[in-house]
């Protein structure tokens, strides 16, 4: 039989050379799995990094909302408030309550291009107003500063809104690659802790 073996070319290895090439076999595969493990681990970091970042603008964007949807209404008090102590002296109740009205509006949950459109009719009516009044110029600048600063605080909330809508997007898709990720991180790590346990073992037979 070994006289066979010989004449065909084939070596029989000795038990040290089987143990060197499993020894060796499972150091390729640490190295392998090593790598990919590290690669890893800092996409994850980094998605972690990534997910607490977006928290923290999630809750500034929350508190910019809340000083932003405050400061629109206060914009549109002061105006009312001018109004109504420099102009409505001098108009009739029903001119009056209809500025009212339009204020009323104006202050509502409304998008900024049609804030706009009501703003620029707002203060054209007003104009008028002022002109037949014969009221000063100031007053109507005051008021018109007053209603940009409010019409401003709304475009900024819809940019915000937004943002925090991409950032909910964003934060589907990255909980979806951690998830995956995550799966194979314990994989790979399972498979490193196996490999070393047999490459301690071969490694002690080969002493």
């Amino acid at each position: 039989m070994s006289g066979n073996i010989e004449e065909t070319g084939i070596r029989i290895l000795t038990e040290g050379e089987l143990i060197s090439r499993v020894v060796e076999k499972h150091k390729r595969f640490l190295e392998e799995y090593r790598k990919e493990f590290e690669e890893l681990d800092s996409k994850l970091s980094q998605y972690e990094e990534d997910a607490k970042n977006a928290r923290i603008s999630r809750t500034r964007m929350a508190e910019r909302k809340e000083v932003l949807k405050e400061k629109r209404q206060q914009y549109y008090h002061q105006a009312e408030g001018l109004l109504e102590k420099e102009l409505f002296p001098k108009l009739d109740r029903v001119t009056a309550d209809k500025i009212k009205e339009d204020i009323k509006k104006l202050k509502g949950q409304i998008e900024p291009e049609e804030e706009q459109k009501l703003k620029d009719s707002f203060m054209g009516n007003l104009r008028e107003i002022f002109r037949e009044k014969e009221v000063g110029d100031n007053i109507l600048l005051q008021t018109e500063a007053r209603l940009e600063e409010a019409s401003s605080s709304n475009l900024e909330l819809k940019e915000i809104k937004e943002s925090e809508k991409q950032l909910e997007e964003d934060d589907g898709s990255k909980s979806s690659e951690i998830s995956k990720n995550k799966s194979q991180h314990k994989w790979l790590s399972t498979k490193i802790k196996s490999h070393e346990e047999a490459l301690s073992y071969w490694e002690k037979q080969k002493a």
